[in-house]
């Protein structure tokens, strides 16, 4: 569902565990034009591989291209996600709302 920029889903999976469990919703703030990427905020990622991801950001490179972690020990490394460009972030997570 989107709203006025603001989207909320259900998360699957556990890679962002404990900062952010399974079946927790967030809520996104799509408004991309008005916040640049810093490195350890949470991003809606359209990965080209992966899909739609949920990360944090680990660092910028000098080329702009961000590399992004998962927070459990059993998400795919930094190098496996590999770099995304600026524009295949969807989002900021502003809220997560655990159950």
């Amino acid at each position: 569902m989107t709203i006025l920029g603001f989207k909320i889903l259900k998360v699957k999976g556990h890679s962002m565990f404990p900062k952010i469990p399974q079946h927790s919703y967030i809520l996104i703030n799509q408004w991309l034009n008005f916040w640049r990427v810093k490195p350890d905020e949470t991003v809606l990622i359209n990965h080209e591989k992966l899909g739609l991801i949920i990360k944090t950001v680990a660092l910028i490179d000098r080329y702009g291209f961000i590399w992004s972690k998962g927070e459990n020990a059993s998400s795919l490394s930094v190098e496996r996600i590999g770099p995304v460009d600026k524009n295949q972030i969807l989002g900021k997570v502003l809220m997560v709302i655990k159950q």
